[in-house]
C-alpha cells in the first residue's frame, strides 16, 4: 500500500522532464513477466524463478540473480522497441507512424542514438 502512495506519475513526469533537458530518450516498457523471462534465450515460465533472489531457466539452464536478469530483459525489450520497424523519435517523444514515417526532428538526441534509429529504418526498408 505504501508503494501506491509514492505517486509514480509524478516520478515518471519528472524523469521525462529531466531526460528531455539532458537530450536523453525515455522508453516505457511493459514489465509483465520480466521476472520469469530468460535474458539469454527468451523462454518465459513461472518455474524459472522459484525463489526471490535466484533465476534459473528451465529451458537453457541460464542462472543469474533474479533482479539482474529482469533488468537485462527490460533493456532487451527497450532495444527491440527502438529497432522495431515503425518506431522513431518524434520531437521529444517516441512515436510509431509505421513504415515510411517522416521524422520531424531529433533535436537534443545524441548522434549515436540518431544513427541507431536511422540504421534500423534502413534495415526495415530492405
Amino acid at each position: 500500500k505504501s508503494i501506491l502512495n509514492v505517486g509514480w506519475h509524478r516520478i515518471a513526469s519528472f524523469l521525462a522532464y529531466k531526460a528531455v533537458k539532458l537530450g536523453k530518450a525515455v522508453f516505457t516498457i511493459n514489465a509483465s513477466y520480466t521476472s520469469q523471462e530468460c535474458a539469454s534465450c527468451g523462454h518465459t515460465h513461472p518455474d524459472n524463478r522459484k525463489s526471490q533472489d535466484r533465476f534459473n531457466c528451465v529451458s537453457c539452464g541460464h542462472a543469474d540473480n533474479a533482479d539482474h536478469n529482469a533488468s537485462i530483459v527490460i533493456k532487451n525489450r527497450a532495444i527491440k522497441l527502438v529497432l522495431d520497424c515503425g518506431t522513431q523519435l518524434d520531437g521529444n517523444y517516441l512515436s510509431s507512424s509505421g513504415r515510411g514515417g517522416v521524422r520531424k526532428t531529433t533535436r537534443g538526441v545524441k548522434a549515436s542514438f540518431r544513427s541507431t534509429v536511422e540504421a534500423s529504418k534502413e534495415m526495415c526498408a530492405t
